[in-house]
């Protein structure tokens, strides 16, 4: 039989255990744990956790901070158990994220949860998403939330700064990412950030986003673009020639993923930094400078592309911009002349790169005069790289 119990929050000692150790063969912990008992094994979790499997005969006692339910590597060792049929106990125990919502009288329901502890990217399915967000951190948290949130106003978020929770000196404050980046929070610590904005509606209305005439991907062809890449939520993608940056803006509200776009005109890509503040575009990162140039110093791997524009150096380019696709990813790309078209279609051709072209057109009919205004044929190629 397996027993996992939390000790909850503070130091790491066995006090805010409940249970009756004699009737245990083997204790585990981590290697951080204080404790005079005799049959304790203590080791990282890789350690711990093949010596938990190699003992399943015994009595087993295995003690983790916090809540073992709670982002745990005990939920490892739950499903090995669960996989191989042997039963074990859970004795839950108060979370980092319990702990501090009861503080700060916050709702579970209206809060999202997002742990960046030993990762480098946030992810956007949950983050500010919902009224509030709990974040679990390591040292590095500051760099990538700031990061994440650089076309965000301060006064966006408010962010309660929670150290040391269960011991002698813990303390709640309130804070901002600047703060953080100067003065580092104390280890262990969690954040619960507050959203100060209503999200604006899932597909932009084109007078919301600032756009030269005709440098924006009407509705219609920008959603059927976003539908054709196939997006799912912290994919990464490209977007070269973002013109109004239309594509990435709704690419991220409605799929939640990362974008990392390039213009080279510096009056659209004044207006693309107005338009991703607007939105409170999340993750995103804009190259102002020719396309072909600054891609090629983009180090990221995207699972998407989507070329809207850049120009004959661009298209010419192609085949490159294949190589740097991820594996299993799609890349789109929109044409409205014949001549971009074709100049495309040669260069996958000569790569001997598979692909599809679609067409796409729309008739509108004005009230007053019943009479048609159609709109140019969008051309699309799209290009799926096998796994």
């Amino acid at each position: 039989m397996v027993t996992i119990a939390g000790s909850g929050m503070g130091e790491y000692n066995f006090d805010n255990v409940n249970v009756d150790f004699s009737k245990f063969e083997m204790i585990f912990c981590d290697q951080n744990y204080e404790t005079s008992l005799d049959n304790v094994f203590k080791g990282s979790f890789k350690v711990v956790k093949e010596a938990i499997l190699e003992n399943l005969d015994k009595d087993i006692l295995y003690i983790v901070s916090g809540s073992p339910t709670f982002f745990s590597g005990a939920l490892v060792i739950i499903a090995m158990l669960k996989k191989q049929n042997i039963p074990f106990k859970i004795i839950d125990n108060t979370s980092s994220l319990n702990y501090m919502l009861a503080h700060e009288g916050v709702s579970l329901v209206k809060t999202g949860i997002i742990t960046l502890h030993g990762k480098t990217f946030v992810d956007l399915e949950n983050f500010l998403t919902k009224d509030y967000t709990f974040v679990i951190c390591d040292d590095d948290t500051p760099r990538i939330l700031s990061e994440a949130a650089s076309f965000l106003d301060e006064e966006d978020i408010t962010i309660t700064l929670g150290e040391r929770f269960g011991y002698p000196d813990e303390a709640f404050s309130t804070t901002t990412l600047q703060k953080m980046l100067q003065n580092p929070p104390r280890m262990p610590y969690s954040l619960l950030i507050k959203r100060n904005y209503k999200p604006l509606p899932n597909i932009s209305a084109e007078d919301t986003i600032e756009h030269e005439n005709g440098m924006i991907t009407k509705s219609y062809k920008r959603h059927i673009s976003l539908q054709n890449l196939e997006l799912q939520p912290n994919m990464l993608l490209w977007d070269i020639g973002a013109g109004s940056g239309s594509v990435s803006i709704d690419g991220y509200k409605r799929y939640k993923i990362k974008t990392i776009l390039f213009e080279k005109n510096e009056k659209r890509a004044k207006m693309i930094q107005n338009s991703l503040k607007k939105h409170k575009i999340l993750d995103t990162k804009l190259y102002i400078g020719e396309a072909s140039e600054e891609y090629k110093k983009e180090p990221s791997t995207p699972q998407r592309i989507f070329v809207g524009g850049g120009g004959d150096k661009v298209i010419s380019e192609l085949d490159y911009l294949y190589e740097r696709l991820a594996e299993g990813g799609i890349m789109v790309a929109n044409f409205v002349t014949l001549q971009h078209l074709t100049t495309a279609i040669t260069v996958l051709k000569h790569s001997n790169i598979a692909f599809d072209v679609k067409s796409v057109s729309l008739t509108t009919y004005k009230m007053s005069l019943l009479m048609p205004e159609p709109e140019r044929v969008m051309h699309q190629i799209i290009v799926k790289k096998d796994s």
